[in-house]
């Protein structure tokens, strides 16, 4: 049995806390090496990262080796089939439109009272970090995602760090796709070494205002301790997949969805959910089909995740999976149910949603539009996806003509006073000491 099949009602506690907080509790114990890490780096700057390349990947680079050249990155695309380029064109196409439709007008104003006009500007950030993990895998589809939305919003520099291959190369998919989405610059870094990197900067890596992008909980461990050194965007950390599902559901859809976010690491989970015994213990009996059909890689990751953090939930109905969905607040949430769009709208706790028995959450990884970098470790309780806005300040903007001020003049310089500010008051004031 991958995979156990628990009644919500009846569930140890021990056992609903397990699969509810998943693998982000691990990140506790690698806190203190992670620490050493961003210190040494900070001090040593890219002698750290060459040497932590080597210690944590056993992979040998150079200093001269940190930055990608750009003969590497037209090299690369004689390594890879037209056909796999193609697609990357193609669903980086379907990204760029997603994202550029959530940019809102560039500025807007109103006069809010005679004589006082406010309004807002956006202006973009000036220098973002994109991480995009590998070791695991390759991921194309990762700097989509994150350098695509902040080209998109105006980011004038763009860079990425990235692991390398064993042989000290980045994949060729890798550099297609940064080439194609316009980063300015890649860096064979990955790990917790390079987002201190991107935070610090180093004597070949800039100093970034923000950074972005999943990875693993070494990634996820550098972002809780750099946080307020540097701006973190989505903390998207090991993989979440949850389904909810009702007598509609096909129970060999189920099985297979599962399988998806725990092939990303032993770290990961797949849940599924539903108030239908009969779904619930066919698609239990059918996961075992669809993890033999794994290499043995990915197999390994499949087990370990569902052993750890996997499980199948009957609850009493289907009011009580959308609640179940929501305390558990999942990076991606699958709703199969017969009225999807209806269901929708009792969830409010879910990075991404995937709605219908044909959008397995697997159609965001690749490239679909939306943005697959969600929020993780039940984050989503208060934030959503990465997002074009996430790459630009909405910054506010006044202004008042002498009449505009002369309107408002009494009553501000009345609260100026109230709260003790008189400097404020005699600023307003001093306006129109000369009338």
């Amino acid at each position: 049995m991958y995979i156990p099949v628990y009644k919500l009602k009846d569930m140890v506690q021990q056992d609903y806390e397990r699969i509810m907080k998943r693998s982000e509790i691990e990140t506790t114990d690698i806190l203190p090496i992670v620490e050493k890490v961003i210190n040494d780096v900070k001090t040593r700057g890219d002698e750290a990262l060459v040497e932590y390349t080597k210690d944590f990947e056993d992979i040998v680079i150079t200093k001269d080796m940190v930055q990608v050249t750009a003969q590497e990155i037209k090299d690369a695309y004689n390594k890879v089939d037209e056909e796999t380029i193609q697609a990357i064109r193609t669903l980086a196409d379907n990204v760029k439109k997603f994202h550029a439709a959530q940019l809102p007008r560039k500025m807007w104003s109103m006069e809010i009272s005679p004589g006082l006009v406010a309004g807002q500007v956006l202006i973009p950030l000036d220098k973002v970090g994109c991480y995009v993990p590998g070791g695991r895998g390759w991921f194309p589809s990762a700097v989509m995602m994150s350098v695509l939305p902040a080209k998109v919003a105006g980011v004038s520099q763009v860079v990425v760090c990235t692991p390398s291959a064993p042989d000290g190369s980045v994949p060729a998919g890798t550099l297609i796709a940064c080439d194609i989405c316009g980063a300015d610059a890649v860096y064979r870094i990955g790990g917790s070494q390079a987002i201190a990197a991107m935070a610090y900067g180093t004597q070949t890596i800039p100093k970034v205002d923000k950074i972005v992008g999943p990875g693993s909980k070494w990634v996820l461990a550098a972002f809780k301790l750099l946080y307020g050194e540097v701006e973190i965007g989505t903390h998207a950390g090991p993989g979440e997949g949850l389904i909810v599902a009702d007598e509609t559901a096909d129970p060999e859809f189920a099985a297979a969805d599962i399988c998806i976010q725990a092939e990303h690491g032993l770290d990961s989970a797949g849940v599924l959910v539903t108030h239908i015994p009969e779904l619930a213990y066919e698609a239990q009996k059918r996961i075992g089909r669809h993890i033999e059909r794994l290499n043995d890689y990915r197999k390994n990751f499949v087990v370990e995740s569902l052993r750890k953090y996997g499980a199948i939930i009957l609850t009493d109905s289907l009011e009580e999976s959308l609640a179940y969905a929501n305390e558990y607040a999942v990076e991606h949430l699958e709703i199969m149910t017969k009225d999807p769009f209806h269901d929708m709208q009792k969830i409010k706790n879910a990075g991404g949603i995937y709605l219908g028995h044909y959008t397995p959450l697997s159609t965001g990884c690749f490239g679909s539009g939306p943005n697959h970098v969600l929020p993780t470790g039940r984050k989503a309780t208060v934030s959503g996806g990465l997002k074009t806005l996430d790459f630009v300040k909405d910054v506010s903007f006044e202004y008042f003509s002498k009449e505009g001020l002369g309107n408002l003049k009494d009553a501000m310089v009345k609260l100026a006073d109230y709260e003790g500010f008189p400097a404020h008051g005699n600023a307003i004031l001093e306006r129109f000491a000369k009338d």
